[in-house]
């Protein structure tokens, strides 16, 4: 019954950690650019992406290229600028989730990208349907434009509620509880398995079951297969890498394959 919940759990985990690992992520961002399924900018990083990539650091530790900060912490800034402060006065009478990244005119956008010329307020909530974009005019500080989760594409959105799934932040603490009790619950069945497994097995041989005198009904299971390691390259680098072990080595290593419990065709 533990294997039974924290496989659907882990599989929860899985899938909404996929479109931001790198090679998955990376494939997943080309097929939405090709389908048409994007509406703005993507939310969130692959692996391997360098979210500072692009900050000029010595222009912003001489006052020039960027004076982004947190709306919270607007005491600690070094020096003041005009406007930052009624940015942050804006930040908290609209409630933005914290923490509330204000960016001045020109500075470096969202993971490093070339900013516009206008004030940007933005919510980095790890809730993610909780975040919102504002952009004012630099010289009026009028409000040009208001994005908020829900306006993005409906992909976005999908994927916006898993990361904040994945990370513990979509229903708070029962997320966290969560996500704890589903690791424990996989430390469980590591161990149990392996104690299971060392009370069981033959003296002699890896414990693998006997081949069933039934033939099983493998196409469902087949097909199931082919679609994960369509959508898992590692999982599919690992099947072709098995069978290849069991149709080039193992027939000449008969000792190893009935230790293994791998049925070895007639010579």
């Amino acid at each position: 019954m533990t294997g039974f919940w924290v496989s659907g759990l882990a599989l929860v985990l899985l899938v909404t950690g996929l479109p931001w690992a790198g090679l998955w992520g990376s494939a997943f961002k080309t097929v939405r650019a090709e389908l048409g399924w994007v509406k703005g900018e993507q939310d969130w990083t692959l692996g391997g992406e360098d979210v500072h990539a692009g900050h000029d650091h010595a222009a912003m530790m001489a006052g020039v290229g960027s004076h982004a900060g947190h709306a919270g912490h607007a005491a600690h800034r070094p020096a003041p600028l005009d406007g930052f402060d009624e940015m942050v006065l804006n930040a908290r009478a609209e409630r933005i989730a914290f923490p509330a990244v204000v960016t001045p005119p020109g500075a470096p956008g969202r993971f490093g990208k070339p900013g516009a010329n206008v004030w940007t307020i933005r919510s980095d909530a790890q809730n993610r349907p909780e975040r919102m974009t504002l952009t004012y005019d630099p010289a009026t500080r009028r409000e040009l434009s208001r994005e908020g989760f829900a306006d993005g594409h409906v992909i976005d959105r999908v994927v916006g509620y898993g990361i904040a799934w994945h990370e513990g932040q979509l229903f708070g603490w029962v997320n966290q509880l969560i996500g704890v009790l589903s690791a424990i619950g996989l430390v469980l069945l590591a161990v149990s398995g392996f104690i299971m497994w060392r009370r069981r097995k033959p003296a002699d041989a890896l414990g693998a079951p006997p081949a069933s005198s039934v033939p099983a009904r493998m196409g469902g299971a087949v097909a199931i297969l082919l679609v994960l390691a369509a959508l898992l390259p590692l999982l599919a680098i690992s099947l072709v890498g098995l069978w290849l072990i069991e149709r080039a080595l193992l027939p000449r290593m008969p000792g190893v394959a009935r230790w293994l419990g791998v049925p070895l065709a007639p010579a």
